[in-house]
């Protein structure tokens, strides 16, 4: 699967973000790594990640980390989140 930015990703699925949920999305993506590296993730990691968005910084986590547990409350990103990372097979979402 292509690792699409998070722009491309908005765009593919024509998302609108949701003002009341105060949703801000990471653009910049060349800091990903910078993050995950500055978390020292490593295959013994199991995350919990509030607020995924689409799914691009977490795409990231799960290269790296034994089990990425993410928690999202806007019911317009899950099916997104659920195609853009249906490879990864140490993912789980929670509604």
């Amino acid at each position: 699967m292509e690792n699409l930015t998070t722009s491309e990703v908005v765009k593919k699925y024509d998302f609108r973000f949701t003002k009341s949920l105060g949703q801000n999305f990471l653009i910049d993506d060349s800091v990903l790594d910078d993050i995950v590296d500055g978390a020292e993730v490593n295959e013994e990691d199991f995350i919990i990640e509030i607020g995924p968005g689409v799914g691009t910084l977490t795409r990231e986590l799960l290269k790296r980390a034994k089990k990425v547990c993410s928690i999202e409350l806007d019911d317009k990103l899950l099916p997104i989140l659920q195609e853009e990372l249906k490879e990864f097979n140490n993912f789980e979402h929670i509604h």
